[in-house]
């Protein structure tokens, strides 16, 4: 009799847990209007890579390449700067909404805080990346938290009014710990709008308060770069690395013996 009184007590434990975990409001951390809040273990690896939309691959279960810390395994369709930059922009319009509710926009809104074109071709283009994002599965080790999941848990579109209704996981919390993600200047991203390698690089330094030195080939792995030659890849590199300065974003770098070396003029990640 003990022993159905416990099994009943912890059942309605578990019930209760799970009550009250289903009725939990999850929102996002506060990022300025200006920012965009972005998990470190997009910016520290290859997930979002710097190739150009024509050169994307289907892949499964594929280990993508990070720093030191941070495990990624993804399948689907690959993803580069350009969802990166969507994705942002979506994630921006729950900064205010708890994740798991749907949240409602037209494509003219979401077009328009890209910067882009809102013609018929923008359109198509902004649903198919909408799509690649909730088709594809991410699995993202980072400082002990685990995410697993789409990058767009659901959506509807209403053709006649353009209007999307979006959904994204409340696991998304999950990747934005403590020291686990970065606001991103939002307008320095869009001037390196159709520069893959440097949004890459604005977005890989973005997250670190004081970037240490690392290595080309580091470099080229992280970005995940088709350039096999690592004197060509050096050399594109350096002209991203000088438009980042031309921006005000970098204060200065150098490339000696194969080392990348960076100094910011800012060092405020979260504002």
């Amino acid at each position: 009799m003990k022993n159905n009184t416990f099994e009943v007590k912890l059942e309605n434990l578990k019930k209760n847990v799970a009550a009250r975990e289903s009725t939990r409001v999850v929102k996002l951390p506060f990022w300025a209007e200006i920012k965009r809040g972005t998990p470190n273990s997009f910016l520290r690896s290859a997930l979002f890579s710097a190739i150009q939309s024509k050169d994307r691959v289907l892949v499964k279960d594929a280990i993508i390449f990070s720093q030191q810390g941070i495990k990624v395994t993804f399948t689907g369709e690959q993803l580069n700067q350009e969802d990166l930059t969507l994705w942002e922009a979506l994630v921006h319009f729950y900064k205010d909404n708890p994740l798991g509710n749907e949240v409602e926009f037209t494509s003219y809104k979401l077009l328009k805080l890209q910067d882009l074109g809102t013609g018929g071709i923008d359109q198509q283009r902004l649903y198919a990346g909408i799509k690649r994002l909730a088709a594809c599965l991410v699995e993202i080790t980072h400082d002990g938290r685990k995410f697993f999941d789409s990058l767009v848990k659901s959506g509807r579109l209403d053709e006649a009014s353009t209007v999307y209704r979006l959904e994204l996981s409340t696991k998304l919390i999950q990747l934005f710990g403590d020291d686990q993600w970065t606001a991103v200047d939002w307008q320095q991203r869009l001037e390196l709008r159709c520069k893959p390698l440097a949004q890459f690089l604005h977005a890989y330094y973005s997250s670190h308060k004081t970037p240490y030195p690392v290595s080309i080939e580091f470099l080229q792995q992280l970005t995940g770069s088709r350039n096999a030659q690592t004197a060509s890849f050096k050399r594109q590199v350096c002209t991203a690395l000088d438009v980042l300065v031309a921006i005000g974003f970098l204060q200065d770098y150098s490339v000696v013996d194969g080392s990348v070396s960076v100094r910011r003029i800012t060092i405020l990640l979260k504002q």
